[in-house]
């Protein structure tokens, strides 16, 4: 136990190291020197964890895409049957809500992976759990209620990553509970029934 406890508190050493480092430069203009002294370890111990600087980084988002994807993960054998109203409640509260504060828990990781213009896979990965998570629970397997799922899934996981990384990215951004409720209603609802209602007082 002592064991890994060094081994978990060198790893995160190393890997504040370099979420601070990319806030500074480049991946490709940081150095292994850079981060050990950031992390005041030796090149030796860093290469005891890990191959190179593009390998912590893949490790990094893996861990964190992993436990976004057992989120998405749990069981949802209680939707069947269920109200719309009923399915959207429990949706939200077992597993956008637990999505959002868990970026919301690591927001500084998330802000400065979404703020990389390149080397990062963390928006592609993203996108395969939504697409995963989507063919798992679909009865035909290669539609919803008749849109090609390819074509669903592009739609769907390119709004929401969008919509979480301009959330992570702005100044100004609104707190995590009202990001949950404002991304559930557009969701749910759609944005042009929103747009209809809105502007032209189009009746449901």
């Amino acid at each position: 136990m002592p064991e890994d406890r060094r081994v978990r508190k060198t790893q995160n050493a190393i890997k504040q190291a370099l979420i601070q480092l990319l806030n500074e430069k480049d991946l490709d203009k940081i150095t292994i020197s850079d981060i050990t002294q950031n992390a005041d370890i030796n090149r030796g111990t860093f290469y005891l964890h890990y191959e190179d600087k593009y390998m912590l980084l893949n490790k990094m988002e893996n861990e964190y895409i992993e436990y976004l994807s057992n989120t998405l993960n749990t069981k949802d054998k209680f939707y069947v049957g269920m109200d719309a109203k009923a399915f959207a409640r429990i949706f939200t509260e077992e597993k956008l809500k637990k999505v959002v504060l868990h970026i919301d828990a690591n927001f500084e990781f998330y802000k400065t992976i979404f703020s990389l213009e390149r080397r990062s896979q963390l928006e592609t990965k993203l996108s395969q759990v939504i697409y995963q998570n989507m063919k798992k629970h679909i009865a035909t397997k290669d539609t919803i209620d008749g849109i090609p799922l390819d074509y669903f899934h592009s739609y769907v996981s390119g709004a929401t990553i969008s919509f979480i990384k301009y959330w992570v990215k702005d100044n100004r951004r609104i707190d995590p509970y009202t990001l949950i409720d404002s991304l559930v209603k557009i969701i749910f609802n759609g944005p042009l029934r929103l747009m209809a209602k809105e502007q032209y007082n189009v009746r449901e």
